[in-house]
């Protein structure tokens, strides 16, 4: 199993954020994808559980929102295992408050193994 943590999704990448110049989105969208794809590097295809864990203040997000702002990651993580993100299998779940926010992605992740 391969496990790694992401950072918070930038505030370009969510949905909800209208204010941002088209430039200032691209970027984050690229930084994203770029990171998750090298976390990713080297693992094998296998189903893909994503844990949210929100900032320890602010609003609690909405899951809808969660993946939508993760959608970039997604498409790293399917560049870095050489297929297509319609053919992940992954699961969505939210954790707990973290320090400074975190995705937690679990590749190959087993039904009996705890959660972090």
């Amino acid at each position: 199993m391969t496990t790694f943590q992401m950072p918070w999704p930038f505030l370009g990448l969510w949905p909800n954020d209208r204010p941002s110049h088209w430039s200032v989105k691209s970027r984050a969208v690229k930084s994203y994808r770029e990171g998750a794809r090298a976390l990713a590097n080297g693992a094998m295809v296998a189903p893909i559980r994503v844990t949210f864990c929100p900032k320890p203040r602010g609003v609690y997000p909405d899951m809808d929102n969660c993946i939508a702002a993760f959608k970039a990651a997604q498409d790293g993580i399917a560049d870095a295992l050489k297929v297509n993100d319609r053919d992940l299998t992954l699961t969505y779940a939210m954790g707990g408050r973290c320090k400074y926010g975190a995705v937690i992605v679990e590749i190959g992740f087993s039904d009996v193994e705890p959660m972090p």
